[in-house]
Formats: C-alpha cells, sequence, structure tokens
C-alpha cells in the first residue's frame, strides 16, 4: 500500500502502524458519514473534557491552567472540524466561512495536500498555504482557489 507523506513522521512510524490506519481512511475514498479518521475528534475530546472537568472542580492556578487548556484543545476541534471537514471536504455546509480569503486558502492548500503534487505537503492545516510556498507550490495554490471558487460559484 503507497503511504501518503511516507518521508513525514507517520512514515517513520510506518503504515501498518494504528495511526497510520487512522489517517489513511481519511485519503480513502468515504463509505457512509464517518470514517476511521473521525476517531481523533473523540482521541482528543477525551483530555479535553477531563482537563476543564478538573478545573471546573477545583478552585487552585493549576486547575484554572487545566480548564483554559481543555478549552483550547475544544476551541481548535471546533475550528479544525468547520475548516477540515465543512469547507474543505464539504461534509457539511459553512456558511459565510467559506468566502473568507485566508480560509479559501487553507481550503485549496487542503486539496493540494490530497493530490499528487508535493509528495503529500502541506501536512498542516492552517498553516498549510505557508507550506505549499515552502515548496515552490503557490502556482498550483493559486489555480486550486480559482477552482474551488468557481466549483462554488455553480453550486
Amino acid at each position: 500500500m503507497d503511504f501518503p507523506g511516507g518521508d513525514g513522521i507517520l512514515g517513520k512510524v510506518g503504515p501498518q502502524s494504528a495511526l497510520a490506519r487512522f489517517v489513511v481512511s481519511h485519503h480513502r475514498p468515504r463509505d457512509g458519514p464517518f470514517e476511521l479518521n473521525d476517531v481523533f475528534a473523540i482521541m482528543n475530546a477525551v483530555p479535553a473534557i477531563a482537563l476543564m472537568s478538573y478545573g471546573f472542580f477545583n478552585p487552585d492556578l493549576l486547575a484554572g491552567l487545566c480548564f483554559g487548556a481543555g478549552l483550547g484543545i475544544t476551541m481548535f476541534g471546533m475550528a479544525y472540524m468547520f475548516v477540515h471537514d465543512g469547507l474543505v471536504h464539504r461534509r457539511f455546509p459553512v456558511g459565510p466561512i467559506a468566502n473568507v480569503p485566508y480560509l479559501r486558502k487553507v481550503a485549496a492548500a487542503h486539496q493540494l495536500h490530497h493530490s499528487d503534487k508535493f509528495q503529500g505537503v502541506p501536512y498542516g492545516l492552517f498553516l498549510g498555504p505557508k507550506e505549499v510556498e515552502v515548496v515552490g507550490g503557490m502556482e498550483e495554490l493559486d489555480k486550486e482557489i480559482k477552482r474551488r471558487i468557481k466549483l462554488s460559484k455553480s453550486s
């Protein structure tokens, strides 16, 4: 099995690892509303809930820091879900965030991640446009942005 991003961290843990199977599920056509990769949301929710619960029920500085960390994990997860699952992969409508210029760039960069261009770069989501720039892919990024704008106007 070819593994996207084989030179990155997942290539180092090997394509047969559990982590790799989760990520690879996202690079294949989905059968139904969910994919194995969606388990990452649950994996991140567990520590977020634990941290926020500890912080909520204890009145000291450490508890406050824990609550803040849990809230940060939650907020990042929500932003990731809206941009990645909604805007990029169109699993649900996202409303006006689809018209935010930087988020259009993020979505286009992530589409390039799913193509064969640039060996899987970008690996990150929100900093994806910068990763594409580093590998000299701005022309491809601009083409993808225009393609996505045209597609959104026709639907």
